[in-house]
């Protein structure tokens, strides 16, 4: 911890990671009901913002209590994420079983049901970190770094923090390195086929986004503005994500439909020196290819129209000049 903080600065570390840790312990109760999934979506983001309030305040935090408090929020934020992936390929495929005629829908069914399943295996290994006592000792240490923050002075607090109006100069090197990575991730992901340069580009907007949220009143309305930019680009991309998630399960299920059917015609004309034509119109799952390929066609259309906005968005927010202004209000105050 460097002694030489503005005791304002560390006051609201404490208040911070302490309220985050609240938020997440509440979140925690009622997660593995997955009737509820957007209860697993909340805590995966109330995971991924206490990691971000981490880093804001590291200068705060000695060696050991740092690396502890990241290594909680990864934990809970990879547990919860995985369920919280899985709900969101459910939701996507469940909303076009609904639209389907009954004589498309057999392979969507098997799909949603190989997807349940995995859901189940998921809940399970939730529910190994999100148990009552585990909870307890992860609020336990969080308040305890919390108060690690504020060493042994004697403060006030009161009931709602306020970002502080001084930054120290790792927080603004930090939020300058968010501001690098976000804008040198862009060039490749305004590229059709630069899906990998899209999921990174949308980590970093998530991680300047939460940081100046905590940050942005030091820095002026440039921040702020910043700060609803990256959101929006969070977003769209996260949007983007979801629909790159959902292809695979239904490709795996179509493979699992198209080996049924090979057994299945190749038992049909076993002795015949060739395979009938013929057979193929009769294979078992002629019908359910039909719901599940669609489904994929429609996602990947989603996923292009998403891919516009997203592209639309980053061209207006460089025309305006957000992100110069941010890295000219971050050169300002260093």
């Amino acid at each position: 911890m460097s002694a030489d903080l503005d005791p304002r600065f560390r006051i609201v570390a404490s208040q911070v990671l302490e309220e985050r840790a609240t938020q997440i312990t509440a979140l925690s109760t009622g997660v593995l009901d997955v009737s509820e999934p957007a209860g697993a979506a909340d805590l995966w983001l109330a995971a991924r913002r206490l990691r971000a309030a981490l880093e804001i305040f590291r200068s705060c935090l000695g060696r050991v209590e740092y690396r502890e408090g990241r290594a909680e929020a990864r934990r809970i934020s990879r547990a919860v994420g995985k369920r919280r992936d899985i709900d969101v390929v459910i939701a996507a495929y469940e909303s076009v079983l609904e639209e389907t005629a009954p004589e498309d829908a057999g392979g969507l069914g098997k799909l949603v049901s190989n997807l349940r399943r995995e859901q189940a295996t998921a809940n399970r290994a939730l529910a190994q970190v999100v148990h009552g006592r585990r909870m307890q000792a992860f609020r336990v240490r969080i308040e305890e770094i919390a108060d690690s923050t504020v060493g042994n002075e004697s403060v006030d607090r009161v009931e709602e923090y306020r970002t502080v109006e001084v930054l120290p100069p790792d927080v603004l090197d930090l939020i300058g390195k968010r501001l690098a990575r976000l804008r040198r991730e862009a060039g490749e992901s305004l590229e059709a086929d630069g899906v990998e340069a899209q999921h990174r580009m949308r980590v970093a907007a998530e991680r300047l986004r939460y940081a100046l949220e905590l940050s942005g009143d030091a820095l002026g309305s440039q921040a702020h503005t910043a700060r609803r930019a990256a959101r929006g680009l969070q977003e769209v991309l996260s949007e983007i994500r979801d629909c790159d998630l959902a292809v695979p399960p239904a490709r795996q299920v179509i493979g699992e439909l198209e080996a049924e059917d090979v057994a299945t015609i190749i038992e049909r004309g076993r002795g015949s020196r060739d395979l009938d034509p013929v057979l193929v119109q009769a294979a078992p799952n002629r019908a359910a290819y039909r719901g599940v390929e669609l489904a994929v066609v429609h996602l990947l259309a989603r996923r292009q129209m998403l891919f516009e906005r997203f592209k639309r968005l980053w061209m207006e927010q460089s025309r305006q000049g957000v992100w110069v202004a941010l890295e000219t209000s971050l050169k300002v105050e260093s």
